[in-house]
Order: C-alpha cells, then structure tokens, then sequence
C-alpha cells in the first residue's frame, strides 16, 4: 500500500484474494476461495489507522471426510501504525506497528494473511441435514463406522490397572 503523496484524511483502497493470494501465502487447505478487501484508512500526522472489511468463501477439507466445505466470511479487522522519527521499528504487536516517518510503502500482505488464517474455525465440518444427520460424504462415514465398531482387544497391560485401589475403594 502506498504513503508517499497520500494526504492527510481518509483514504479508500480494496484488495481481491484469489487462487492467487492463497499460492503466495501458502495457505494451503483452501482449496479454493475469493475473499474481497475493503480498507479504510484514516492518515495522521504521526499515524495511520486502518480498518480492514474481509467478506468472501472459501472451500476448505472438511475434518471428517475431507469432501469440501464452503465457507463463507465477513469480519474485521482493525491496524494502528506509528510513525518514528528515531528511524526505530517494531512490528511485535500483531495490531500496533512502528514504521520509520518517511517509509513511502506499507506492506500488508502478512496482516491480511493472520487475519484470513485466525478466521478460519478450529473445527471444520459439513453442517447436519435438516433431520439432525451429517451431510459428510455418506461412503467416508459408513467406512468411519465399520472401523469404530471393530472391536478393540484387551490389552492385559491395562487389565493390570483395574485392579489398582484408590482412597475412594
């Protein structure tokens, strides 16, 4: 994002991440996604403050049958950057950065990278059908059970624990 010749007030950019943004940023579970950007910034005499608007989808592999999940997004995400007239940086807090005055560029292509990954929820899955039932890939789940209900043998390691008293036997 380009300072020099940018004036002081607001100022309106907007980003498109494509197939593309996803291949330099390597993030690679997306298979595949288009999430726009709309950035306000608001320039100052020491500093800048941002506010960014990502709203978009993203395909990612489901954790249960690997099959794609759409996922739609729409958060924001906010930046403040100072600016130092020591020359000095500091790019530590994930929401403040210092940047030297006269830097003319801003590079916030690692911001909007965080910003995309921390959105992304711990767990993704199909959601459930009408009927409470999962909408996974029905071949994936029906190998899922026959697997779980295989029977387990005894390990006579663990039988040795049963027999262990505690205070409350």
């Amino acid at each position: 994002m380009r300072l020099s010749g940018v004036g002081i007030g607001n100022h309106k950019f907007s980003m498109f991440c494509d197939k593309e943004f996803f291949e330099l940023a390597e993030i690679t579970e997306v298979i595949e996604g288009s999430i726009s950007l709309d950035i306000e910034m608001e320039k100052k005499e020491t500093m800048l403050q941002l506010f960014f608007h990502f709203y978009g989808k993203v395909s990612l592999p489901c954790d249960r049958c690997l099959d794609p999940v759409s996922l739609p997004l729409d958060f924001t995400e906010s930046l403040i950057v100072k600016f130092s007239s020591t020359g000095e940086t500091n790019m530590e807090d994930d929401m403040i950065w210092i940047i030297p005055e006269n830097e003319y560029d801003l590079d916030v292509f690692h911001f909007v990278y965080e910003s995309v990954i921390l959105a992304f929820p711990s767990k993704i899955i199909h959601p459930e059908t009408e009927d409470g039932k999962s909408s996974c890939n029905p071949e994936i789940l029906e190998r899922l059970e026959k697997l779980s209900m295989k029977e387990i043998g005894n390990d006579p390691r663990w039988d040795i624990l049963k027999n262990i008293k505690t205070e409350d036997n």
